[in-house]
């Protein structure tokens, strides 16, 4: 199965990457994706389609990748955002240096542009970053307790359980 890596250069190409997104983060089962990226009805998938369009037009430091399997005509399998920022857009931690070496296409860029990388990660993919270089530099916990809470609110929580 020969795999070919393309840089995304039309707002066409994004009812595959949206479809190869759901699908992957649907088995198994990403609640934080369903509950801060997507519903996963049609009416769901249209607007994540047009977030995703809509960041592609207007961040200039975005760049989209997919990779296609052309044994099954250019099917999108995977797909990747590189945000390349030529300033940190996030505070310095100077107590905490980190390694990063990753896909060779992001690696070079940002050392073309001299800048560091690093990436945020769900548990399921830590281990693969740091099987790549990766330095874990700490967790983000989701606290969702809230006083008053709405039925919608409570259905959020039984989502995410």
């Amino acid at each position: 199965m020969p795999f070919q890596l393309r840089t995304v250069s039309s707002d066409t190409e994004f009812n595959e990457i949206v479809q190869c997104v759901c699908e992957s983060y649907a088995t198994p089962l990403n609640r934080l994706w369903r509950l801060f990226r997507h519903d996963p009805s049609p009416a769901g998938f249209i607007e994540l389609r047009k977030r995703l369009v809509r960041e592609f037009r207007e961040d200039p430091a975005a760049c989209w990748l997919t990779i296609v399997d052309t044994d099954i005509g250019d099917k999108v399998v995977g797909a990747a955002l590189w945000n390349t920022y030529t300033e940190n857009p996030y505070p310095i931690f100077k107590d905490h240096p980190m390694e990063a070496y990753w896909w060779p296409e992001g690696v070079k860029e940002a050392d073309r542009l001299n800048l560091e990388a690093f990436i945020e990660a769900t548990d399921l993919g830590k281990l693969t970053y740091e099987a790549c270089g990766f330095v874990y530099a700490g967790t983000n916990y989701l606290e969702s307790a809230k006083r008053n809470a709405s039925p919608e609110w409570k259905q959020l929580e039984r989502d995410m359980q």
